[in-house]
């Protein structure tokens, strides 16, 4: 029976488990096989006094386990109506396994701020936290500075950073300090690999997940089956998922897959953010995944100085409801690295089998609400826009229901100060369905734009020589071929 139960459910982590007895049966015969000699395995149960050693004498005190248990033990955390308090600070290689009893996980909370930073878990190498709650922390639910190979599985963060409180990590190129939030990861050496499976976080202040990358770290954060909702603004930050990364050598990857992200209504609020600083790369990958409603922008990917780069790829996913933008990509025009690097900003965007709608639906940001935006951003008044080149492939989607428009390609604002985007527009749009969205379905003004939109759905393709299609001056429309239109009798992308 338990190797039948090892077969079954090792992959998935050890999570949503129903038997206790079966379970603790199963791990105490395989745990020990796998272990050194000098690893333990401890039992943990809130409100009791027990030594720990064995599961009908569980330690009641997350002090007493810190002090008594060894990098590669493992924890088990038994089920309890009260909650263990005080945070957890891990050693390497530790595992923790919530046992749970009639659908609830034992919950791990901690309000004090000396106490393990106020954080409810914090990370070593090589750890593992799988299938227990961490709820009300003073600071962050999950924390991790400077770890690697950590898989957090079927873990449930609710009301994370409750007093509002900040990292010691700065982001030089964006306002104010950084706040913790649901979980956190730090990286400044080396490379680290964090994986986030079938985990919830829920009314998270600042960010709901982030990873913040710096100095010649390389970083990897792969995030699935998991939900991202709520939350509230701290100064400028109010995200879901987030990858930031700084430093001329920096790398990180960023992978959501089959999750959901929703629900950072303020007007700062944006479910998926990507920022790249101080000539850092950012790569990332949003698949058969949901953004929904949001303050702000869905997914933005903003290279804040030359010469970054960011390669956003978003496949058959729906992407919906933001007040603002559904997807941007803009350059930011803060000072580049150097002089000698300017103009070397990078944004490449590709789409494909995916909806976009309904950029608008949440209040604030009507007047301006586009399904897609690329350009760039303004973040420095008194200085011009960045140069540097867009790349974007949109294909086989569905683009609608703007409230101003579908997509739009270069900045209006600065146009109307009598400046033009001098950055170079790459863009190929095929097989799409671009139709009801408010104003027009494509507005232009950047006057080194190359769009090659052939072969897609316009709705009415009269539509085309009217209002349909917005062109600014100095932009020209031979910039923008829309030859050759397929049949409008496109279906919606099937998605899972």
């Amino acid at each position: 029976m338990c190797d039948t139960y090892g077969q079954k459910h090792a992959s998935a982590g050890l999570h949503f488990i129903r038997n206790i007895s079966l379970l603790l049966i199963c791990l105490l015969t395989i745990v020990p096989v796998h272990s050194k000699s000098s690893t333990h395995i401890w039992f943990v149960q809130a409100g009791t006094k027990g030594d720990g050693k064995s599961i009908e004498s569980p330690i009641g005190s997350t002090i007493e386990l810190e002090r008594l248990s060894l990098p590669g033990d493992t924890i088990f955390l038994l089920p309890s109506s009260a909650a263990l308090k005080g945070g957890l600070t891990l050693k390497s290689g530790q595992h923790v396994i919530g046992l749970t009893m009639n659908g609830q996980k034992p919950v791990i909370k901690n309000t004090n701020s000396t106490r393990n930073l106020g954080v409810g878990l914090i990370l070593a190498n090589n750890t593992r936290i799988s299938n227990l709650a961490i709820e009300d922390t003073f600071a962050s639910g999950v924390y991790g500075l400077n770890v690697s190979s950590i898989r957090i599985d079927g873990v449930d963060v609710r009301g994370a950073n409750r007093s509002q409180s900040f990292l010691n990590t700065q982001y030089p190129t964006l306002p104010g300090s950084l706040p913790h939030g649901g979980m956190v990861f730090v990286h400044s050496e080396s490379t680290a690999e964090i994986v986030v499976t079938s985990s919830s976080i829920t009314d998270a202040a600042g960010f709901g997940i982030v990873s913040i990358t710096s100095n010649t770290a390389q970083s990897q954060l792969n995030v699935s089956y998991t939900q991202v909702e709520g939350g509230s603004k701290i100064g400028f930050f109010d995200a879901g998922i987030t990858a930031l990364a700084q430093g001329s050598t920096a790398q990180a990857k960023l992978q959501v897959l089959d999750s959901q992200i929703w629900g950072r209504l303020s007007r700062s609020g944006r479910n998926i953010m990507l920022v790249a600083s101080s000539g850092a790369k950012i790569a990332s990958q949003v698949s058969r995944s949901y953004s929904g409603a949001t303050g702000q922008d869905g997914i933005v990917a903003a290279v804040m100085q030359s010469p970054s780069e960011i390669n956003l790829h978003i496949a058959d996913s729906l992407i919906e409801e933001a007040g603002q933008m559904n997807v941007e990509g803009s350059l930011i025009n803060l000072d580049p690295l150097e002089p000698s690097l300017a103009n070397k900003g990078r944004v490449s965007i590709e789409i494909k089998d995916s909806i976009i709608r309904n950029a608008g639906a949440v209040s604030g940001f009507e007047h301006v609400a586009a399904n897609v935006w690329i350009g760039g951003s303004q973040f420095s008044e008194d200085r011009p826009l960045a140069i540097g080149a867009y790349k974007v492939r949109i294909t086989d989607s569905h683009i609608e229901g703007a409230g101003r428009v579908g997509l739009e390609f270069g900045n209006q604002s600065v146009l109307a100060k009598g400046q033009a985007e001098k950055s170079e527009y790459d863009v190929v749009l095929r097989g799409n369905s671009i139709t009801n969205n408010g104003d027009a379905e494509v507005m232009i003004y950047a006057p080194k734009a190359r769009i090659d939109a052939r072969k897609n759905c316009w709705g009415q393709t009269e539509g085309l020589a009217e209002h349909r299609i917005a062109i600014r001056t100095p932009v020209k429309m031979s910039q923008l071929d829309t030859t050759a239109p397929i049949s409008c009798d496109l279906k919606a992308p099937q998605l899972n």
